[in-house]
């Protein structure tokens, strides 16, 4: 088992998404295949809006893979258990990221599910079973550098209150995206004669992706 370490890990925010382009078309199969009204290039990553019948979908952002005209391959992304598309929705894609050249750590701790109690009176201990996950989060302690590109831009995103999507490349080359609503930029921690730090954290409102590289 080859361990990880977080040495030359990058860590890049969206700063600025492309035209919307109209979904036409999504497949329930593996992988997910789209159809929109614009091409795109492998490699790129976009985000889903509101395919119809397609709840899983919203606001999950996806890889490009064997694009061909305006239809493309979500890498890695198995859509068998997934119902049927309805119609409408759209593709945005991600058209620059920004660095997080000043993070300390990256903490992405496994969720929670909520626990139900289902226990009835002829039970002398507790049962339970498991509900939804609690919504992933993740924080990323940093050294505070207030007036940074990408801290300007997550307080942009704490303000709207509006999703960004991150990509985290670690050093064996393992590559991590995930999108979700951003809380940071604003605040300030240190006292005499230390290093004052700061904090992003993000909530994911879709599920997390994984790539070999």
């Amino acid at each position: 088992m080859a361990v990880i370490l977080l040495l030359d890990t990058s860590i890049e925010m969206q700063s600025a998404l492309g035209t919307s382009a109209a979904i036409t078309g999504v497949t329930s199969t593996n992988p997910v295949v789209v159809t929109s009204a614009n091409s795109f290039s492998g490699g790129e990553i976009v985000v889903l809006k509101a395919p119809g019948g397609l709840v899983e979908l919203d606001n999950l952002q996806v890889r490009v893979a064997n694009p061909t005209g305006t239809t493309f391959e979500c890498e890695g992304l198995d859509g068998t258990t997934l119902g049927t598309y309805t119609s409408g929705g759209t593709v945005e894609e991600v058209t620059t990221f920004t660095a997080f050249n000043n993070a300390t750590s990256f903490n992405f701790p496994e969720p929670n599910p909520n626990r139900i109690d289902v226990t009835t009176i002829n039970r002398t201990t507790k049962v339970e079973v498991f509900g939804l996950d609690d919504a992933p989060q993740i924080t990323i302690p940093m050294n505070a550098s207030p007036l940074d590109p990408h801290v300007l831009e997550m307080r942009k995103a704490s303000l709207s209150k509006t999703d960004r999507v991150f990509r985290v490349t670690l050093q064996n080359g393992n590559v991590l995206i995930f999108n979700g609503g951003v809380a940071g930029g604003r605040g300030l921690d240190g006292s005499v004669g230390a290093v004052a730090t700061a904090s992003c954290s993000v909530t994911l409102s879709a599920n997390e992706q994984w790539f070999v590289s």
